[in-house]
């Protein structure tokens, strides 16, 4: 019974890494029951990162109306996934809900896994929703049937697109450490309400520490901007290097923090700094430069090696690469045909991409086979199995390598003869990281001096100076 859902878990998942870049950080998944909670930024495709990025097979809570889905609800259902009823969907069948806590509970006493989204529905704001309480009523309503000794793990997991609506896109997937309930036994006994209250902030504590949080969007693009130059001149990434998301995501915290300190300590600063970070970002866009940033100088030998090295793998990629574009041409517009004609939310776009993704793949890959198998028999076939899909996949990364040579070659080509541009970039990127060095050195004293400022963050949060009735939610809620 354990393979179907595997083997479920294992192909959206696959699909959903296909059709992202995925960046995995944490630790392994515990042993024991299990509930893995996590923001909901994107709909269904945040349970199939967590299928692809965890060791075991986490059940899904579903928002009630996705079971009846001729497609979709039989595939829930295989994956053991459990309905939750939400008021907005069917106001009438929320007393349905003491089933779901039953099937939940029960899935965590035969030492199950199940995943949930606290936030309540997927949404595209720039911070964490209002949490709701589901996942901690489970979760203490388990302990206390299991006699407080049920040893229940709680993982919060943070889901960090860096454009979740677009495929090929970064996509940062954090699990932080598990943490139970168990102390909080006296406090349930005295008020359930109270101590479900103190298990969802708990939860939303854990998982705020693996996402970005913004007070507005338009903060996000500053921070990337800001990160991006101050790794660069401070010469902790090389130039042009394309740094994965989840590599990036402590120093992007630790800036988003910063930018809520400075606004909140020093608004007249932050002005200022809003100032320089957005005629810095206008300027990169103007030249197009992308991640990679504007070099101060192009020496000879790095440029003739990176001539040599991505030239090499374009020329030997080349056949490869169009004969994977001619196989699945049709199949990688499909999801932009299917896009066009439904008009979707942004919160369900990726949803719907990457099923229309699936099933052109799926017919496509049978297509070929069928037709290998009547041009050559047996042989052919298996060929045509196993060619077509690693055709499709050399021709995906040959197409990324190609973008990226040329928004470098672009680049290298439009500051030839330009020593005055690259000046201007290493005068304001050089101010740039000094006021940041300098306001470090304030927040540091404000720490040190007569007492922290009400308005300072919280110890432990750094300004970036180094490298370094409730409903629960489910997949697709909102």
């Amino acid at each position: 019974m354990d393979r179907i859902p595997r083997l479920i878990a294992g192909v959206t998942g696959t699909a959903a890494a296909v059709f992202y870049r995925v960046d995995r950080h944490g630790p392994p998944l515990p042993d024991g029951p299990l509930i893995v909670a996590a923001n909901h930024p994107n709909s269904l495709v945040d349970a199939l990162l967590v299928f692809h990025c965890s060791e075991r097979i986490a059940r899904p809570l579903g928002r009630a109306p996705l079971f009846d889905g001729p497609l979709l609800g039989p595939v829930l259902r295989a994956l053991g996934a459990i309905p939750v009823y939400r008021r907005q969907d069917d106001p009438d069948a929320i007393h349905r809900n003491e089933e779901m806590f039953r099937a939940a509970v029960g899935a965590l006493r035969g030492d199950q896994a199940i995943q949930v989204y606290p936030e309540g529905k997927s949404h595209s704001e720039s911070r964490l929703a209002e949490f709701r309480t589901g996942a901690a009523r489970i979760a203490l309503l388990a302990e206390k049937d299991a006699g407080w000794r049920l040893g229940l793990s709680i993982v919060p997991v943070g889901i960090t697109y860096s454009g979740k609506e677009l495929a090929r896109t970064e996509v940062a997937v954090r699990f932080g450490r598990a943490f139970g309930c168990r102390d909080l036994r006296e406090a349930y006994e005295e008020d359930p309400f109270a101590a479900a209250r103190r298990l969802t902030e708990r939860i939303e504590r854990g998982i705020r520490r693996q996402t970005l949080n913004f007070d507005r969007p338009r903060d996000r693009t500053l921070v990337e901007v800001a990160e991006q130059l101050y790794v660069r001149e401070s010469q902790w990434v090389p130039w042009r290097e394309r740094e994965r998301l989840g590599s990036r995501f402590p120093r992007l915290q630790r800036f988003a923090r910063g930018l809520e300190w400075i606004r909140r300590a020093h608004p007249d600063e932050h002005r200022s700094l809003i100032e320089k970070v957005e005629r810095y970002a206008d300027l990169n866009a103007e030249l197009r430069a992308g991640e990679g940033d504007v070099p101060p100088r192009y020496r000879f030998l790095p440029v003739a090696k990176y001539v040599v090295l991505r030239g090499g793998l374009l020329v030997l990629g080349f056949p490869f690469a169009v004969a994977g574009a001619l196989l699945w041409a049709p199949v990688t517009r499909l999801p932009g045909f299917v896009v066009r004609r439904v008009r979707p939310e942004l919160e369900v776009t990726a949803t719907i991409k990457l099923l229309a993704l699936m099933g052109g793949v799926a017919a496509a890959w049978i297509l070929w086979v069928v037709l290998g198998y009547l041009a050559g028999g047996t042989p052919v076939a298996i060929g045509a199995a196993v060619l077509a899909p690693v055709s499709g996949l050399v021709s995906l990364r040959w197409v990324e390598l190609a973008r990226e040579a040329h928004e470098d070659t672009s680049l290298f080509l439009r500051l030839q003869g330009r020593p005055d541009l690259r000046r201007r970039f290493a005068e304001l990127r050089a101010d740039l990281a000094e006021t940041f060095r300098r306001l470090e050195k304030r927040w540091a004293e404000e720490r040190r001096g007569g007492g922290r400022r009400e308005d300072a963050p919280p110890q432990g949060q750094e300004l970036p100076s180094s490298p370094i009735g409730d409903n629960v939610s489910a997949p697709g809620a909102g």
